[in-house]
């Protein structure tokens, strides 16, 4: 039996072991003891949800076949389609998948809101907030999701109507595919009273003033300052001047034999959990294609799609691939899809909401 080594224990490292278990020899390597579901973490920050809802044990959400290491992978050897672990094991397969997500940057004391301990910092400073001026917002360079500024900045500001709620957004103009989001979150934005700041990049933040100023000299006080930051891998020496590593966009593959899916490769689209599913179905399935040969190839046409809270019962769903976007909304049926979809999610670890999730994607697709 072939040998798979999947190194991340993520949304895609896990889904991509779960459909090949039983048909390849399959192995995580994933030091995390859980699995954290991170669009989740909006819920959680806003106290909608406890870590329960949005935290799983490793072992619980990898099928039985599936072998788990717990450990931390120190050095990839792409050549050989093997790792070396922080305790000096060496593990190899036939195929190698690379499915470590990206890390967010440390910059200006700013790193993110996508681990379960950023989170619960931000949980506490939204329970109790000390002063009404909240500042959300990016900084320049490739981020986990476009949206989820936004989202946050509705979020807060349906919970405190009376908080001076202010969004920067560094590009002065979106990238076209993001055109849609951006006028009917802007829109959205208007009606709540959120004030957004475009082409707002970060030169320096004054914690003792609490004062944020830009490269071209702004400044926008803050009480409460909750800014993602760029992502990258871990993985220097594999990746690209984007930070992350180069594969092709539609087979991900970065050698013969060694793939990438997930927040770590380069592929030009918003590092949402359905683009990491969508990417770990089509390896999957090549793998089986090169394995069985009974199969149809499929490639990644860079199918992303999120559903984002914009008002207590409303919310927005956007879609785009590598051609076309859509943003739709508000409408309570988003909201719904976003609060439901996180009982679903760990069904879909198992590939087990496929049936909504493909039907869903080609009739965007092709309205």
């Amino acid at each position: 039996m072939k040998k798979l080594l999947v190194i991340g224990g993520g949304n895609a490292g896990t889904l991509i072991a779960n459909l090949l278990a039983g048909k390849l020899d399959v192995t995580v390597i994933e030091p995390n003891e859980y699995h954290l579901y991170q669009p989740g973490l909006v819920d959680y920050i806003i106290g909608e949800v406890d870590e329960s809802k949005i935290s799983m044990p490793i072992r619980s959400v990898l099928k039985s076949k599936v072998k788990w290491i717990k450990s931390k992978v120190t050095k990839i050897l792409v050549d050989d389609r093997a790792v070396l672990t922080e305790r000096g094991e060496r593990y190899e397969g036939d195929y190698l998948v690379i499915a470590t997500g990206g890390q967010n940057k440390s910059l200006f004391n700013l790193k993110g809101y996508h681990t379960l301990d950023d989170g619960r910092s931000i949980r506490e400073i939204i329970k109790n907030p000390k002063g009404k001026n909240f500042v959300i917002g990016s900084m320049p360079g490739i981020i986990k999701c476009p949206a989820a500024p936004w989202e946050i900045s509705f979020l807060l500001k349906n919970k405190y109507p009376e908080a001076n709620v202010t969004l920067i957004i560094p590009a002065k103009q979106p990238p076209s595919l993001q055109v849609p989001m951006f006028n009917l979150f802007s829109k959205m934005a208007s009606v709540l009273g959120i004030k957004v700041l475009r082409g707002f990049v970060i030169n320096s933040v004054d914690y003792e003033n609490k004062i944020i100023t830009s490269i071209e000299g702004e400044r926008v006080n803050f009480d409460h300052l909750i800014i993602d930051t760029p992502i990258s891998t871990t993985f220097n020496e594999l990746a690209d001047n984007s930070g992350l590593i180069p594969v092709d966009r539609e087979t991900l593959t970065f050698k013969d034999g060694v793939f990438v899916i997930g927040d770590a490769n380069n592929t030009p689209t918003p590092k949402t959990g359905a683009a990491a599913h969508f990417q770990a179905e089509v390896v999957a399935n090549n793998i089986l294609y090169e394995i069985e040969g009974n199969r149809d190839k499929d490639r990644y046409k860079g199918d992303a799609m999120c559903a984002v809270y914009s008002g207590p019962r409303d919310g927005a769903l956007v879609w785009l691939n590598y051609n076309r976007s859509k943003a739709l909304g508000p409408s309570p049926i988003y909201y719904y899809m976003k609060k439901y979809f996180t009982n679903l999610y760990w069904s879909s670890l198992h590939g087990g909401i496929d049936i909504l999730l493909k039907p869903m994607v080609y009739s965007l697709s092709k309205s």
